[in-house]
C-alpha cells in the first residue's frame, strides 16, 4: 500500500466577541471572525482573517429570535428609525481580531503542521 503524501495544510480557527453598539449600548451581539493559516508555495505561512456570523443579539436587553430572518426583519426595523445597525457592528469590528490574535494562530499552525513535517 502506498504511503499517504500530504501537500497542504490550513488552519481554520473560529473567534468570537461580545459587541454593544448603538446609543448606551443598545444593541449587544456575539461576532464571530475566522482566522485561516495555510502554506503558500514559497513555504511561507500567510493568513487572513473573515468576519463569520454574528449571534445572540439583544436589543435593550432583549434577545432577538435566532435565524437570518428574524435579524433581518431587526436590521430593517432599525433602518426605518434611522439607525443603521451593520454600519455600527461594522465599526465595533474594526480591529477586533489583533495582530496578537492572528501571531497565536501561526504559531499553533508552526506547531501542528510544519514543526511535524520536519520530523
Amino acid at each position: 500500500m502506498e504511503k499517504s503524501k500530504f501537500n497542504d495544510a490550513t488552519l481554520m480557527v473560529s473567534v468570537e466577541h461580545q459587541i454593544a453598539v448603538g446609543n448606551n449600548d443598545a444593541i449587544e451581539a456575539t461576532v464571530q471572525h475566522q482566522i485561516c493559516a495555510y502554506h503558500k508555495k514559497d513555504g511561507s505561512i500567510d493568513t487572513g482573517v473573515d468576519y463569520m456570523d454574528i449571534y445572540d443579539v439583544k436589543f435593550l436587553g432583549i434577545p432577538i429570535k435566532p435565524g437570518y430572518n428574524e435579524y433581518k426583519s431587526f436590521i430593517n426595523k432599525m433602518d426605518d428609525l434611522g439607525v443603521d445597525v451593520e454600519e455600527l457592528i461594522n465599526e465595533a469590528c474594526v480591529g477586533i481580531v489583533t495582530a496578537n490574535d492572528v501571531n497565536h494562530v501561526e504559531v499553533m499552525f508552526s506547531k501542528m503542521f510544519i514543526n511535524k513535517a520536519k520530523k
